[in-house]
């Protein structure tokens, strides 16, 4: 998920009906016990299944290799597959308002737009549809910080949803595991500022960023506060992707000296209200930096991105049980065999025994995936890990048959059946 999905989120009406969930007939554990109890090294039941999504053409792609035509979307592919999720609770911790989107031009192959971060961006029309190109910047100077801080008002009651007190309800009566948006301190300043940007700007402007940072934080701990105090929240869940496959985008120094202090004062106001477990969307190699998250009190990596060289094995090795994680199988094995997945599944086994670590994908299912393979990976998940969910078809019948997997036939599955 990125920040823009986070800003759609905290800025769709969210009805009390969607939230509120019981435990389902013949559960022993709810989702939120099985959740404390795998995060807190207890023994559950099951694991929750969770996974992190797909790419916009990976279903469309399984329509034509025999998904049900009405599996669309994420929410019915998940239940067809029989994965589960957790709920957040989202507030508009960036701009609020945002820059108003504007399309600039259009063509064949691409769209010129500028977006709610007030940076202008570039993508393609056809095709697949992941990131956009970045063309230029709303924040390059201190000419433009003024415009950046006027949205960036920092009363609860302006940031959370207009039907709050009526959604207080809900979310305490949910059996989910329920998460609170922990925001971001440099991945949403990134969107504003660009990639390169940012990275000069902590030598030449260091101030300008970490008033920033601060404003970011304020918001966050004054939102935390009021929501904390009124709902039982299990865990932090915040976004930064501040990593590639090299490292990450600013100096360890600097996150050390700037960033680490307000991530102290985050997790401290969630640990003040009993929550125990903050963790960050982080893609790339947060290898060089993983001991500032931990130390700032993001004591949960997710979604490991293993092919960016960030690893859960060698991570709980450094660490041991104090850092947790969220994802960590190689979406890449994906793109391979049946005993590519195995092998992956085999490797992180002895950590996900060990506790602390609901396993899934470590990124959205890419395009090319074959639907066989990611349904043999599920089953053997299911399997190996006694992660939980129950699918819409037979997976007894998703089978090895010379090398090759072999599923049953999907068409006669009708939405009606859930």
């Amino acid at each position: 998920m990125d920040a823009e999905e986070i800003d759609a989120l905290a800025n769709t009406k969210i009805n009390p009906e969607d939230i509120v969930s019981e435990a389902k007939a013949g559960e022993t554990m709810t989702l939120k016990e099985r959740w404390r109890r795998t995060m807190y090294y207890q023994k559950p039941d099951k694991i929750p299944n969770w996974e992190f999504g797909y790419w916009a053409e990976t279903i469309p792609e399984w329509h034509s290799q025999g998904l049900p035509q009405w599996v669309k979307g994420e929410k019915k592919a998940y239940d067809f597959f029989g994965i589960e999720n957790w709920k957040t609770i989202h507030y508009k911790s960036n701009l609020a308002p945002g820059f108003e989107y504007k399309l600039i031009s259009r063509d064949d192959k691409y769209e010129i737009y500028k977006d709610n971060n007030g940076a202008t961006c570039q993508i393609n029309i056809e095709g697949h549809k992941s990131i956009p190109h970045y063309l230029d910047f709303g924040l390059k100077t201190r000419d433009e910080l003024k415009s950046y801080l006027d949205r960036l008002d920092t009363d609860p009651l302006k940031r959370l949803p207009a039907n709050w007190d009526e959604l207080v309800g809900a979310y305490n009566k949910t059996d989910d595991a329920l998460a609170v948006n922990t925001g971001s301190l440099i991945g949403i300043p990134r969107n504003w500022i660009g990639f390169e940007n940012i990275a000069l700007m902590s030598y030449d402007d260091p101030e300008l960023i970490e008033e920033l940072v601060e404003r970011l934080c304020v918001i966050i701990c004054n939102c935390l506060e009021k929501i904390c105090t009124e709902v039982s929240v299990d865990f932090g869940s915040g976004w930064e992707d501040i990593c590639f496959n090299s490292g990450p985008i600013l100096n360890p120094k600097f996150l050390r000296e700037i960033v680490l202090p307000r991530y102290k004062r985050i997790s401290n106001v969630l640990k003040k209200h009993g929550v125990g477990i903050n963790w960050t969307d982080c893609d790339g190699d947060l290898n060089p930096i993983a001991d500032i998250f931990m130390e700032g009190g993001v004591n949960c990596m997710f979604p490991v991105e293993v092919n960016a060289g960030t690893d859960p094995v060698a991570l709980r090795e450094r660490f041991g049980t104090d850092m947790r994680f969220q994802g960590g199988f190689c979406k890449m094995k994906l793109l391979g065999s049946a005993e590519d997945i195995d092998k992956e599944l085999i490797r992180l086994k002895p950590v996900v025994d060990e506790g602390g670590f609901i396993p899934g994908v470590d990124h959205r299912v890419q395009a090319g995936c074959q639907l066989g393979l990611y349904m043999y990976y599920l089953k053997r998940k299911r399997e190996l890990y006694n992660v939980g969910g129950k699918p819409m078809y037979d997976e007894s019948k998703v089978n090895l048959v010379n090398g090759k997997v072999v599923v049953p036939d999907l068409s006669a599955i009708t939405e009606t059946l859930q």
